[in-house]
């Protein structure tokens, strides 16, 4: 056989290692960018649970760094479930992470006398407290909506004609309390609902237990 027909031979069978090494980056590249692509418009038409999406950067952060990290909604939960439990408040306050953020629920007892909108003395150390602990631990980019919600027994004085102006005004109330508290005005909003937005209600329970669950002031902390 000729002997250039044996290196034309030999050539072909050698595999070229020249840049075949590094080809498989194209193909990674243009899978992660279309799976970029695809989170972002699932997240683009999606309604977000805050809660869960700190939920999830705490658990890869711990996995990815052996480090516990802390956000912003799970530490006000955190402080406020503690003082909570060390004062006995289950009755008052209560504080869950929700699809918005995290929600602060102040019983209407807590800060109100029925038909008033004025608050309690004996609520400014509790109100003192959960100011503060959203004071400190939200960050300036977090909105703070406090919603008023009373329940269906109509009310009618020169004070407050309907249950929508109780409302409204237990909300003003408080959004100034934080404001004093030194909560930028700004990032504070007041909404009275009346009780066009009741709780869901065990339905075992009685109409006066239900309607007491429905009287209530809501301090929602979420991001913009």
């Amino acid at each position: 056989m000729d002997e250039a027909v044996k290196r034309r031979g030999l050539r072909r069978r050698r595999p070229n290692f020249d840049d075949s090494s590094s080809s498989w980056l194209v193909t990674y590249s243009d899978a992660i960018t279309l799976l970029l692509a695809f989170f972002v418009m699932i997240l683009s038409v999606s309604d977000i649970d805050q809660g869960k999406v700190e939920a999830l950067q705490e658990g890869l952060s711990t996995v990815m760094t052996d480090r516990q990290q802390t956000t912003p909604f799970t530490d006000i939960k955190k402080a406020l479930d503690d003082y909570i439990a060390q004062n006995g408040l289950q009755d008052q306050l209560s504080v869950v992470l929700d699809q918005r953020g995290v929600k602060v629920e102040f019983a209407n007892v807590a800060l109100y006398d029925s038909g008033s909108a004025d608050l309690k003395a004996n609520a400014m150390p509790l109100l003192e407290k959960v100011s503060a602990i959203i004071r400190d631990t939200s960050h300036e980019t977090h909105m703070i909506e406090v919603e008023g919600h009373t329940d269906d027994i109509p009310i009618a004085n020169e004070q407050f004609p309907s249950n929508w102006e109780l409302s409204a005004a237990r909300a003003t109330h408080v959004v100034k309390y934080l404001m004093s508290q030194g909560v930028a005005k700004e990032r504070l909003k007041a909404s009275g609902f009346a009780d066009s937005r009741p709780k869901k209600t065990d339905s075992a329970q009685s109409i006066e237990q239900q309607r007491a669950a429905n009287r209530r002031v809501v301090v929602q902390v979420r991001r913009y």
